[in-house]
């Protein structure tokens, strides 16, 4: 689903719009050897999914890409810094078996772009719209194993909901936010 563009506290960041042939080539890069094996582990998929999804190419990866905009039960965008794409985020809008929506989810798959503060301004502009929609709970979940992404979503405000659980040989954490929304 097209989501209008945000912009984010800092001036050099922005989400942009998702473009399956700017960006197709880098989710190949991004998910390709050792270290997409473990973005994506990471990002909560399981060992078998990962196999499923790899090796990617770019006609799945520009599949992928055009679904993104198709869908309707879902926002997206990608993170754009200095002009160059370095991740992505999204927002699941219908409850899934795991989590109740909105549920917001981020990848930074540029890996020299982790630890910079990209994912605490993009999850505060995605959170900030979301609220501005009227949602005044907003939900995500991380791998109990991924603790950067545990670091990132409690200081944006996240805390957790119920105990960790497994799924398909991963562990879960799920979390929950109430906006200042009435």
């Amino acid at each position: 689903m097209k989501a209008a563009e945000l912009e984010t506290d800092n001036a050099l960041l922005r989400l942009v719009e998702p473009s399956a042939e700017r960006d197709a080539s880098l989710s190949v890069q991004w998910l390709t050897g050792e270290l997409g094996h473990t973005t994506l582990l990471l990002m909560g998929n399981s060992a078998e999914a990962v196999r499923e999804m790899l090796p990617t190419s770019l006609e799945k990866e520009t599949k992928r890409i055009e679904d993104f905009l198709e869908r309707r039960d879902q926002l997206n965008w990608m993170i754009e810094h200095e002009g160059k794409v370095v991740g992505s985020v999204w927002v699941d809008l219908e409850d899934s078996e795991e989590l109740p929506s909105p549920s917001v989810h981020i990848m930074i798959g540029d890996p020299a772009m982790r630890g910079k503060g990209i994912g605490h301004s993009t999850i505060k502009a995605v959170l900030n719209h979301l609220e501005g929609e009227g949602h005044g709970i907003i939900y995500t979940r991380h791998t109990t194993s991924n603790e950067r992404a545990d670091e990132l979503l409690k200081s944006s405000g996240f805390e957790d909901l119920g105990s960790p659980y497994t799924k398909d040989g991963v562990e879960y954490q799920n979390l929950v936010l109430h906006t200042n929304t009435k």
